[in-house]
């Protein structure tokens, strides 16, 4: 476990438990407190379990995978709605006389007031799950009860971009600090109800400047992912991130810069961290440079030292010297 003040992040792993009693090991995880749900034992395959639970004011992040068990969530005294996505494979929730089927990248909503629910998977299968309060979905879309135990297919426009969002937020350096998990937990509610309201409910969410933050994060995630690419210029990304490049060029000016500038500051910054490294003494600048997208050498020295005030070899000079 992790624990700061307002951030809790607890990860449990089965795969090193001996076979022979690992079924009621993890079915004693809820008494510990450490993931928020109760598991047991389904089917006749292994149960294995691997989660990371981040817990916040306001919301609950649970990614990881399972197979050849049932889940259901901890009784507790607040009104929650609970979102599952699955990222791989097939599960099955059960509430009521009611069953969903999910796959695909599909999600649902599910409430255990009045009843519980469950969710099980005899293979394995990847998750996330988000845990918000009632009122928060509640104040943005009237009729939330409605939309509970409803699939939402996995390839709807709002539910590809919380998967995203995701993607980039899940980060316990990001979740730690109290003002992100503020805007992250924000972000979240607004994607929530924009996957699970109408048509018309969603096109009004889609303008909100909660939509453009995920999508410019998700941008900065894929250029980062990326800077390695010397071709990776606005068309590319746009397309990659299913967007026109007038609406990329958009995202950024929002933040008073160009894409062309964030690309160039981010292969700087990798440039300069690299080049104070001692793990990176036996590669030579040029190499440096050209795998990180440079296709001029004499443009690397120029921009980098305008930006540190100092030429490459100066910066990797000094990184020797504090080491």
């Amino acid at each position: 476990m992790m624990v700061t003040p307002g951030y809790t992040v607890a990860r449990f792993s089965s795969r090193d438990l001996p076979k022979d009693g690992r079924g009621r090991a993890i079915e004693e995880l809820h008494e510990r407190g450490l993931l928020g749900f109760r598991f047991s034992p389904y089917g006749e395959a292994l149960s294995t379990v691997d989660f990371a639970n981040r817990s916040m004011p306001g919301l609950r992040i649970v990614t990881g995978a399972y197979a050849g068990v049932s889940r259901a969530p901890v009784p507790d005294q607040e009104s929650h709605l609970y979102l599952t996505l699955t990222v791989s494979g097939t599960s099955l929730v059960r509430r009521r006389d009611r069953e969903v089927v999910l796959s695909g990248g599909d999600a649902v909503l599910m409430s255990a007031r009045d009843a519980p629910f469950t969710l099980t998977s005899r293979d394995r299968v990847r998750i996330a799950g988000i845990r918000v309060p009632r009122s928060a979905l509640a104040s943005l879309l009237p009729g939330i009860d409605d939309a509970v135990m409803r699939r939402i297919p996995g390839d709807a426009t709002a539910l590809r971009l919380l998967r995203k969002y995701l993607g980039v937020v899940v980060d316990d350096d990001i979740l730690s600090d109290p003002v992100s998990q503020r805007v992250v937990a924000g972000h979240l509610y607004d994607l929530i109800a924009m996957a699970l309201g109408s048509e018309d409910a969603s096109r009004k969410l889609a303008e909100t400047t909660t939509v453009r933050a995920v999508r410019l994060a998700a941008v900065k995630a894929y250029v980062l992912a990326n800077l390695h690419d010397a071709e990776l210029g606005v068309a590319k990304v746009a397309a990659c991130n299913s967007m026109s490049e007038r609406y990329l060029h958009k995202l950024f000016q929002s933040e008073h810069l160009t894409y062309s500038e964030f690309v160039l500051g981010q292969r700087l910054a990798r440039a300069h961290g690299i080049l104070r490294s001692p793990l990176y003494d036996h590669c030579k600048i040029s190499v440096i440079a050209f795998e990180l997208g440079f296709n001029d050498l004499s443009y690397f020295n120029r921009t980098f030292r305008r930006r540190y005030g100092a030429t490459p070899s100066d910066v990797r000079a000094r990184g020797y010297a504090s080491h």
